[in-house]
């Protein structure tokens, strides 16, 4: 094994705390080198392979000297560190001097932020796939991998970006339902309200609303009895039976959207369905899951950037068993994908809107642009933070982020009148007791509603990007 110098080390310990992924020295004719290195899953060969990248070299009193880049790459970098700052950028052509004839009316100037075309890439590649490399994430937003690592840094400071995990919780055995309730006496306390959800572990999201109801609850759970088993003690424990209410469960079909995991759903239910090492303890309830994928998805669902080393190393397992096991659970399609979401997206409340149909006939006929306007995007994030099927009687419910004044009552007008046969009713949150809900901006392209309207012929089926 080689042993580097103290000066080497030093300098390498610092490069490490600096840069978001793991970095190497080596040493060549009597150098030392710095090189970025990714574990790569080689689909055919079903193992990982490395793939390194050099980054400069470390001087033997521990100097780092970085890799020249280019005139361009500079530009690039200064004006990424100029708009993380929030800065303008004004970009003096000395070609606009030049005397090529009559002057030119002058363009009227764009209200686009600058850089925010690659910012918008940046921010669908990490929703689609949150552990993407920055050498593929520079490619699809057209720029240098430098100025890709700025701009990650700065939309994560300025949005909150946290990375979590989408997780298949049908193939876990898990149903989501909704649970809307209407206090008919007196409301009770937030903190009445709280102190019982929170208690309940299936639940992983909550909030007071006005309008037709006046809590609205998220709910996973093994089926619909437990469920209701789980309901009755939700309203009959803990304070909230004091207040006469009527409680609605309704089963809930998500569509492409995400609810973020509590960490007491795995601590408080997943746990106890692990297969047993014992069979003879093993019921028809425990879950395909091994205690290693268990570990790792709990870990991903914390922070999905997790470095799979740091995993092993903190629950003690063997040498690539974490990188191993996501692997087989993307392939399985429990993991469905990393992925992100903003904590500090700007927005002045969440707004649901409930869909009924009242006309199936008609709803037949205007469906796909429903399905056209769950597609598309609002600010910086989409449209919809969370949609799905509901029962009662059959229709939809969505949850928007409302950035403007008037926002909702635009999105449950347009509802009205471009999708028939519906009656359109809205709810404002006014506060979250539990969870949150997850925004961010997916690629609609990879979708089965995108698949369905242009197999209908409703939309032009553009290129497939790859986010791996």
């Amino acid at each position: 094994m080689q042993t580097l110098p103290r000066n080497i080390v030093k300098a390498l310990e610092d490069l490490k705390k600096r840069y978001p992924f793991y970095v190497t020295a080596k040493r060549i004719n009597g150098r030392y080198y710095l090189y970025k290195e990714i574990g790569v899953w080689d689909k055919t060969e079903k193992k990982e392979r490395i793939v390194s990248e050099y980054l400069g070299r470390i001087t033997d009193d521990g100097n780092y000297i970085k890799k020249k880049l280019s005139a361009k790459d500079d530009i690039e970098n200064a004006k990424a560190l100029i708009a993380s700052h929030g800065g303008e950028i004004i970009w003096h052509n000395p070609e606009e001097n030049r005397d090529i004839g009559p002057k030119q009316t002058p363009a009227v100037p764009s209200r686009k932020t600058p850089g925010s075309e690659e910012n918008l890439k940046i921010l669908t590649a990490l929703s689609m796939n949150s552990r993407i490399s920055m050498k593929r994430l520079s490619e699809i937003a057209g720029i240098n991998e430098s100025t890709a690592h700025y701009k990650v840094s700065a939309l994560e400071k300025k949005f909150g970006i946290r990375y979590i995990s989408e997780i298949d919780t049908e193939k876990l055995g898990f149903t989501t339902y909704l649970i809307l309730v209407k206090f008919e006496e007196g409301l009770p306390t937030s903190k009445e309200a709280v102190e019982v959800l929170k208690k309940e572990p299936r639940i992983q999201f909550a909030a007071a609303t006005k309008g037709d109801f006046d809590m609205v609850i998220y709910l996973l759970d093994e089926n619909s009895r437990s469920a209701e088993d789980n309901l009755w003690k939700i309203m009959s424990e803990g304070g909230l039976e004091n207040y006469k209410a009527k409680w609605n469960l309704v089963p809930f079909g998500q569509i492409g959207s995400v609810v973020p995991l509590r960490e007491e759903f795995f601590t408080g239910v997943l746990q106890d369905k692990l297969p047993s090492r014992k069979p003879e303890k093993n019921t028809s309830n425990q879950i395909n899951l091994r205690n290693r994928e268990f570990l790792l998805l709990k870990e991903l669902n914390t922070d999905a950037a997790v470095d799979f080393t740091e995993v092993d190393s903190k629950h003690g397992l063997v040498k690539g068993s974490s990188r191993y096991s996501y692997h087989k659970l993307k392939e399985s399609g429990i993991l469905i994908r990393t992925t992100i979401t903003m904590e500090n997206l700007p927005m002045r409340y969440l707004g649901m809107l409930i869909v009924e149909t009242e006309s199936p006939k008609e709803v037949k006929k205007t469906r796909h642009k429903l399905l056209l306007d769950e597609l598309e995007y609002g600010y910086i994030a989409s449209k919809y933070a969370l949609m799905g099927n509901i029962g009662m009687p059959e229709g939809i419910m969505l949850f928007a982020p409302i950035v403007n004044e008037g926002d909702l009552d635009n999105f449950a007008d347009h509802l009205k009148s471009e999708f028939k046969g519906t009656v359109v009713r809205t709810l404002i949150a006014t506060e979250i007791l539990v969870g949150s809900l997850c925004y961010r901006r997916p690629d609609m392209a990879h979708f089965k509603r995108y698949s369905y309207l242009v197999e209908n012929g409703y939309l032009e089926r553009k290129a497939l990007v790859n986010y791996e």
